[in-house]
């Protein structure tokens, strides 16, 4: 758990923290997500989507066409910031409000099927969309990065945008719809082949050496801890089909 002394919700609730702005940090990305992975039982949600919202300044930093094409990974963050601000200030951890949303029989909803669950106009989740259907896909994107990771360095003589062009087929094409499919491809054909330059958007020097490809496989290494996690969540609890 998070030291008590450390007020995690003011960071969380504070908007400086969560701008597109200044550049990607690898240091600070990687480093969250090992926070957050220090207690998986208990994730963190500043640490864990705050990490999250950094690999998004990272697509920017590839290609403004592959940003664009993921720029919704930013708004399912917002989804938690709102909700754990108005519904769960008392929650501490994801899984906290995970459960309080399962015990409510809210965790369906999506914002455009609340009225089929009995949520009428003004009632209080006729517009609710849930953390736990956000989270869900969050997942499935944690997934796609890390399998990004994972293919450039065992995928060494494809091009960098085959090795996401491979991740998003194994990990977010199954889930999207075909005019979605075509969008992320179209913003994966405009993303770097060059290792080199994809390696000086995320660590500043186009060399692939000993030094980066360590700092991928800490990087790959933790997101795929959380991501294991999360997924036997969704498993052990039916939820890998939430609409």
């Amino acid at each position: 758990m998070v030291e008590s002394t450390f007020d995690w919700k003011k960071e969380f609730f504070n908007n400086d923290n969560f701008e597109q702005n200044k550049p990607f940090n690898y240091d600070l990305c990687v480093t969250y997500f090992e926070e957050a992975a220090k207690d998986l039982n208990n994730l963190n949600p500043w640490f864990l989507f705050r990490a999250i919202w950094e690999i998004t300044k990272a697509f920017k930093a590839l290609s403004t066409a592959l940003s664009v094409g993921f720029s919704d990974i930013t708004s399912k963050v917002e989804v938690w910031r709102t909700i754990i601000k108005e519904n769960y200030s008392d929650c501490n951890t994801v899984q906290e409000v995970l459960e309080k949303e399962l015990n409510l029989k809210i965790h369906e909803l999506n914002g455009d099927n609340n009225s089929d669950f009995g949520h009428k106009k003004k009632t209080q989740y006729y517009t609710y969309v849930s953390g736990t259907r956000t989270l869900l896909r969050l997942t499935w994107f944690l997934d796609f990065f890390n399998s990004i990771l994972k293919n450039s360095e065992v995928e060494k003589t494809k091009g960098f945008n085959d090795c996401i062009r491979m991740a998003y087929d194994k990990a977010l094409a199954p889930h999207h719809p075909w005019l979605v499919r075509k969008g992320a491809g179209i913003g994966i054909s405009l993303a770097p082949s060059k290792r080199e330059k994809a390696m000086n958007a995320f660590f500043g020097k186009e060399t692939y050496d000993e030094e980066v490809q360590a700092k991928i496989r800490r990087w790959q290494e933790v997101t795929y801890k959380i991501w294991e996690k999360l997924y036997a969540y969704y498993e052990t609890n039916k939820l890998l089909s939430l609409p």
